[in-house]
């Protein structure tokens, strides 16, 4: 590294600071270039900053670079610059011992300050075309790097900026306060925007009535201790919560009035409400059919903390009754449609040959069978369908629903509607009731395993066995769109019904009317559930059947 070497008036060698090896700390030690009677050595070119750059000694031990080379060298800073002549001296003076006088010490001071003049000089022009605060281009060690030039806004400007800020602040302000018009209990007039309701009562001096504090049965506990006011905007309440929320508009049409009562505070149980069973819908029909499956409901039910009282609260789910309706089948559009209807069955008899007989007129009907006799002739209840028939059950032994218990009547049903899906692979909860009596207690005590009955409007009192023709005439005489005929094919001599059965088809189908199941007949009118009139309507799994009839 480069050195410091100076020489004096006695001829001393100067001492230097020296970069210790090849770049290690430095250390103050011997010049290596004086000697004592003042001739310089050859040893090595002495460094110097008069040129602002760093020499190199002859061995080649450092030499300075400049910009993009070994050009334009990096100044120390005037600190430095003051610190390496202050060395120079003391260190003079300690090691040659022939600088003693002030003369002496200002001369030596005067030549080390020209120097540096001449070399700062240089420095200086450097720092100037970096900027404030800059230390030439070349890699000063241990130096700062320069920045760019800070150049401050006038005042002119700064005072512009300033004004620019209050106008704007003032325009915000002007604009967040001024006064727009509302309609207020049906007057015009201004109030600030954004006031809300308790401003607008204040400044307009208005004085609602407040509310009471009420039990939760309704009862006064403390007047005046209720709400403090009630509005609308724009005809529509705002609520409690939304009150305080209020910030008035302009064009607003604002109602305010007295407040609500207050309700006490209360403690909430939830009550399950179960459902009932009720009958709806005309007052007789051909069918009668679940409209409603029943749902528990859940509500509220408080006691005031102040008054004791209880009262119902919120619903939280409705409950719903299971409901019956009774219902005659109208077809749409007026259509003239009717079912033929065969109970008691099957028959090892007659059932074939009813089957016959429909075939040859190209007509289906319905087949209610027992249950029993299905198990006896399973295969006559499979020829049924396999025809084109329809099949639904009359219960399982023919028994008189309702004079029986729940568990007797419950089995009627689910044994019959088991045997028929096993046996003719048919699922139905449709059934057709001995001697048709279903009453609305009897409903209650079904548990739900049957969605209809199926009643009838034309009884042709074929088991009084009265003749032929009273056969024809009792299933045809008062017809009507949405009929359904009662015949039988098992129970009984049915030879009557056998004659009898070509005439019904004939004379009916010659008046216009046409044949159909009763679950094509449920299908022709609209305003049966689609469930229902599948014939399959089994209860929903989060119903709950009802165990007493609604009042």
């Amino acid at each position: 590294m480069s050195q410091y070497r100076g020489q004096y008036p006695n001829g001393g060698s100067a001492g230097g600071y020296r970069r210790g090896g090849s770049g290690g700390s430095g250390s103050w030690g011997q010049g290596s270039g004086g000697r004592g009677d003042g001739s310089p050595r050859r040893a090595g070119r002495a460094s110097s900053y008069r040129d602002g750059s760093y020499g190199s000694s002859r061995d080649g031990a450092y030499r300075g670079r400049g910009e993009a080379g070994y050009g334009e060298a990096p100044s120390y800073e005037r600190a430095s610059s003051r610190r390496a002549a202050s060395r120079e001296v003391s260190g003079s003076s300690r090691r040659s011992g022939s600088y003693t006088g002030s003369a002496a010490r200002r001369s030596a001071g005067v030549d080390a300050y020209s120097g540096r003049q001449r070399r700062q000089g240089a420095s200086s022009r450097g720092r100037s075309q970096q900027g404030i605060g800059g230390y030439g281009r070349g890699p000063a060690r241990g130096g700062r790097r320069g920045g760019p030039a800070i150049e401050l806004p006038s005042l002119s400007t700064l005072i512009g900026a300033v004004v620019v800020v209050v106008v704007v602040v003032a325009a915000v302000v002007a604009w967040n306060t001024r006064s727009i018009d509302i309609k207020l209990n049906g007057s015009t007039m201004s109030v600030r925007v954004g006031s809300s309701l308790a401003d607008i009562i204040k400044t307009k001096r208005l004085s609602p009535k407040a509310g009471d504090l009420v039990s939760v049965g309704g009862n006064v506990l403390s007047q005046g201790e209720g709400y403090s006011f009630s509005a609308s905007v724009n005809g529509s309440d705002i609520t409690i919560d939304d009150l305080d929320a209020y910030k008035a508009a302009d064009g607003d049409d604002l109602t305010i009035g007295d407040g609500a009562d207050k309700v006490e505070d209360y403690d909430v149980q939830i009550e399950e409400e179960q459902p009932k069973l009720e009958m709806g819908g005309e007052s007789w029909g051909n069918i009668t059919y679940i409209s409603q499956w029943p749902q528990v409901g859940k509500k509220e039910i408080r006691r005031g903390k102040t008054s004791g009282e209880t009262a119902d609260g919120d619903v939280i789910q409705e409950t719903k009754n299971c409901v019956v309706t009774v219902h005659q089948i109208k077809p749409d559009d007026d259509k003239k449609l009717v079912a033929l209807t065969f109970d008691d069955g099957p028959s090892a008899t007659y059932t074939e040959k009813y089957i016959e007989i429909l075939n040859q007129y190209g007509i289906h009907a319905t087949f209610f069978n027992l249950g029993q006799n299905i198990e006896e002739y399973p295969e006559l209840c499979k020829k049924i369908v396999e025809s084109g028939n329809e099949l639904m059950s009359h219960t399982y032994q023919h028994q008189q629903l309702s004079t029986l218990e729940s568990a007797a009547l419950q089995s009627e049903f689910s044994s019959a509607f088991d045997t028929i899906s096993q046996v003719a692979g048919v699922q139905t909860t449709s059934f057709r009731p001995p001697y048709g009596d279903f009453l609305e207690s009897t409903w209650l005590k079904s548990g739900g395993l049957a969605s209809l009955s199926v009643l009838w409007n034309l009884d042709s009192e074929d088991w009084r066995m009265p003749g032929v023709e009273t056969i024809v005439s009792n299933s045809t005489k008062n017809a009507f769109s949405g009929s359904i005929i009662l015949m039988h094919d098992g129970g009984g001599d049915r030879s009557q019904d056998v004659e009898a059965l070509p005439q019904i088809i004939e004379t009916l189908q010659s008046e216009g009317y046409t044949f159909v199941t009763v679950g094509e007949l449920l299908k022709s009118d609209s305003s049966i559930p689609e469930d229902i009139a599948s014939g399959y309507a089994p209860m929903p799994s989060d119903s709950v059947w009802p165990t007493e009839i609604a009042q």
